[in-house]
């Protein structure tokens, strides 16, 4: 049974790594999941299984380290394989291995890394240089990546080791770690200044969220229903001249996974966090063993990457997580003994009644998602007609997804039946404060010749996102169209002198339209 549970292990970290489909409408994320859970669903019913012989789920754990080991070094040869061209990536970065993006690509392999310590330190010279050679890979991987996360939180572990061991005396120790990950936090600041001050904008508009609900948080799913407005009120409040204005884009996720708990639990949630970190801490302490350490450093890892990034948006990082919150707290869970036989088997029933419940839910929740996709690649086509049936099916699962609604709304809208788009696109807009959802509303008042409303959302996507073109032309579209040529020549002028971030072929067919238009020479003669 221990060998079945190593098996599906494995199989678990390779579909939480590698599986990817374009079968579903988010073709990165949601396949993995999806083949991490069905895994590890089995798992716990094997796991039940041995605690009902009273046998440990924690045995060898140098085999479930060479196994995230093996899968971590894999995926940096694709990523290395991607980077010098023998493999495409699968957006418009250079290496993304089997990810959306560097940043899942490389929070994958720092949760991995400090788990080659297991091979490192092996009585066989083979497995050692065997571990060494995976290290070397997964850290060159995850420099080629390019990711600023990734490297800061492979440098800060490593900083954190060499001064634990080299560095005698605890103050010293922590003033020389703090001060080395400082500088290179800023180091890493001017490596891509743009993109770092991206993310100081949306710290400091998150940070507003904090200030306006500190406690408790706005609830789960917080982020993605408000920030957006919240930035839209900082531009409003600065203006679309600030230093930010250039770098805003439409933000899905706080790229910090504690401001994260913060907007979403408050005070209250991050101290739980807290607590929890300092209970394994303690755990670690009592017992200081070495697979202790590489868990610990395992967290660190994540923890150091969490702080510039989202590496819990990836399952692989919560299995790793897991694990070494499992690892911690071993002796702990020894200790927990369950008294008769017959209350075994009852924990024995139940656990394995939930799982089969839960491989059903994931079932209907994968067919739900494919379905979704073949809806999709309809309406793609143009093929509203038939796309709309999958929709209306699909609503009672996905009521509360606001990726879904919006496509629900979007084909309402080319449908032309905008009654029902703008149902949609409003219950969307209770889950989600968007850059696109603000001018689909926007699209869907103006067919409805409620101009006022039209322009109210057409001018929010555009404090949300000032370097944009495209909610700028939609207002000039409808002032010309109210036959507001005042407000129409000076969107005219602001649309031709804006600069642009890129002058891609949207911005320069929009600059080529209101020239045609003429309505600025119009206004001055």
């Amino acid at each position: 049974m221990i060998r079945l549970l190593y098996i599906l292990f494995a199989a678990a970290c390779i579909g939480s790594i590698f599986v990817y489909s374009h079968q579903f409408t988010d073709a990165y994320i949601v396949p993995k999941w999806c083949c991490a859970l069905f895994v590890l669903l089995w798992m716990l019913v094997c796991a039940a299984f041995l605690a009902l012989q009273r046998k440990s789920i924690v045995t060898d754990m140098t085999i479930w380290g060479s196994i995230i080991v093996s899968c971590c070094w894999v995926q940096a040869v694709y990523g290395i394989l991607q980077y010098v061209g023998l493999f495409p990536s699968h957006a418009t970065f250079r290496v993304t291995g089997s990810f959306d993006n560097p940043a899942g690509f490389a929070a994958c392999l720092c949760a991995g890394l400090p788990f080659v310590v297991f091979l490192i330190i092996h009585k066989n010279k083979y497995i050692r240089y065997a571990g060494w050679l995976a290290g070397g890979v997964m850290v060159l991987a995850i420099f080629l990546s390019h990711s600023r996360s990734g490297m800061v939180s492979v440098i800060a572990v490593c900083i954190m080791y060499l001064c634990g061991r080299f560095v005698h005396g605890r103050l010293w120790r922590y003033l020389l770690s703090a001060s080395m990950i400082g500088l290179l936090i800023i180091g890493s600041y001017w490596l891509k200044k743009d993109s770092a001050d991206g993310r100081l904008l949306i710290w400091r508009c998150g940070w507003e969220m904090v200030k306006d609900a500190p406690w408790t948080g706005h609830g789960i799913g917080s982020f993605e229903a408000k920030y957006m407005d919240y930035q839209a009120d900082y531009f409003k409040e600065y203006g679309s001249q600030n230093r930010y204005a250039m770098l805003a884009d439409n933000v899905k996720q706080p790229f910090n996974e504690y401001l994260g708990v913060l907007i979403n639990f408050g005070i209250v949630g991050l101290a739980l966090l807290l607590g929890i970190v300092g209970a394994l801490v303690y755990c670690y302490r009592q017992n200081p063993t070495l697979e202790k350490k590489i868990a610990l450093y395992a967290l660190l890892s994540i923890g150091v990457f969490s702080f510039f990034s989202y590496p819990f948006t990836y399952s692989f990082t919560w299995m790793v997580t897991f694990l070494a919150v499992l690892m911690l707290a071993a002796d702990y869970l020894n200790r927990i003994k369950i008294g008769t036989t017959w209350t075994r088997n009852i924990l024995y029933s139940v656990t394995v009644v939930s799982c089969f419940w839960g491989q059903i839910r994931l079932g209907e929740r994968t067919q739900s998602e494919r379905s979704w996709q073949e809806a999709s690649e309809l309406a793609l086509c143009h093929s509203y007609d038939e796309a709309l049936p999958y929709y209306v099916s699909l609503k009672h699962r996905f009521e509360d997804n606001p990726y879904f609604l919006y496509n629900y709304a979007a084909v309402f809208t080319e449908a032309k039946e905008y009654e029902k788009a703008l149902k949609a696109a409003l219950e969307c807009r209770k889950y989600w404060a968007d850059y696109d959802l603000e001018l689909l509303l926007g699209d869907i008042y103006k067919e409805k010749k409620d101009h006022k409303q039209a322009e109210e959302y057409y001018m929010s996507a555009s404090y949300m996102c000032p370097s944009r073109f495209l909610p700028l032309y939609q207002l000039y579209e409808l002032y010309k169209y109210i036959s507001n040529t005042e407000k129409a020549s000076e969107l005219a002028k602001i649309l031709l002198e804006k600069p642009a971030k890129v002058n891609s072929a949207l911005i320069r067919r929009i600059r080529y339209m209101v020239k045609k238009d003429g309505l600025i020479n119009s206004v001055r003669r």
